[in-house]
């Protein structure tokens, strides 16, 4: 970015010749989140001045719509703003991203549908499509909301429009949320690496289990993550025509959960691996420990696991 804050002006300038910013990612203003500012400005007027650039006769916005919409609602005449240089369109959209970074983050759809035009711009730029980390130093998001952004970028506009709609609800009441949706995305992705045969369609799989989320069929978005294990039915030896028949099952219309198809499928597989994982990390740190100074508690819960040990192993005899 190559605006230079330093040369903004403070001043007193008209809220009626002040306009949104159309490059905002902001879109969900909820009411109820503006009834503290409203009073706060009522009371105190505004304590920190919005930024803002000239356009013409105009003014537009590069941060501070709350405090704007707040000082529209209560008939103030001016509001404090820092009027800065004309930013490019690049500019403009990396500032206010960079603004939102250090306070509290935009909901992640808003950013998601801004984000193509900042790649756009920055790839003219660099003259190269630029890398997440490249897109993560120019807009102040950190690498893991980049990615989850990429998810829902990827949905069909219905989706973004479903969300949308959410987004506008009072946190509360919000069902079919982003979260939803990239655990999901996660979890269709890689079924379509492990397994491509299973997903013929894919929206007709989103569909199947977004009904089966709202039938409360499948009660927690964590739930997916399963999913994608049945798809990794080979990292833990489980039989694939037998997890593939599970994930068909599981994408048709019916009250078959996320929960029974891996327990009928890779459950058990899985918990081995863990065990078998646990009891390595156990025998290496006994290797380390001198017996004679093991304390009378871990002696008793290492005598009880021997214990557990024989009735397991003897059952198999």
């Amino acid at each position: 970015m190559t605006t230079d804050a330093s040369t903004a002006k403070l001043e007193q300038v008209r809220t009626d010749l002040i306009d949104r910013n159309p490059e905002n990612p902001r879109l969900v203003f909820r009411p109820g989140e503006l009834e503290n500012l409203l009073e706060s400005i009522r009371v105190y007027g505004v304590q920190v001045p919005i930024s803002v650039y000239k356009q013409g006769r105009r003014y537009l916005l590069i941060d501070g719509e709350r405090r704007w919409r707040c000082s529209l609602k209560l008939n103030r005449s001016t509001i404090p703003a820092l009027v800065q240089p004309k930013p490019d369109a690049l500019e403009n959209l990396l500032l206010m991203f960079n603004i939102h970074s250090l306070r509290e983050q935009w909901d992640l759809l808003t950013i998601a549908l801004k984000l193509p035009r900042v790649i756009t711009l920055l790839a003219q730029k660099l003259e190269k499509e630029p890398t997440e980390r490249e897109i993560s130093e120019q807009t102040g998001l950190n690498l893991s909301n980049i990615r989850r952004c990429k998810l829902l970028m990827e949905l069909p506009q219905e989706y973004k429009d479903q969300i949308l709609d959410e987004l506008n609800k009072p946190k509360a009441q919000q069902k079919i949320t982003e979260d939803l949706f990239i655990e999901m995305e996660r979890a269709l992705k890689t079924v379509e690496r492990a397994m491509p045969d299973v997903i013929p369609n894919k929206d007709t799989v989103r569909r199947v289990l977004l009904k089966k989320y709202k039938k409360g069929v499948i009660d927690n978005r964590v739930h997916f993550r399963d999913m994608a294990k049945i798809a990794r039915a080979k990292n833990v030896g489980y039989d694939l025509e037998a997890a593939e028949k599970e994930l068909r099952r599981l994408f048709t219309d019916n009250d078959y959960s996320i929960e029974q198809a891996f327990l009928n499928s890779v459950g058990e597989a899985y918990r081995e691996r863990d065990v078998g994982s646990r009891v390595s990390t156990i025998l290496n740190l006994l290797e380390e420990m001198d017996p004679d100074e093991l304390d009378d508690d871990l002696k008793a819960k290492l005598l009880k696991l021997f214990e557990r040990l024989k009735e397991i192993l003897q059952g198999e005899l």
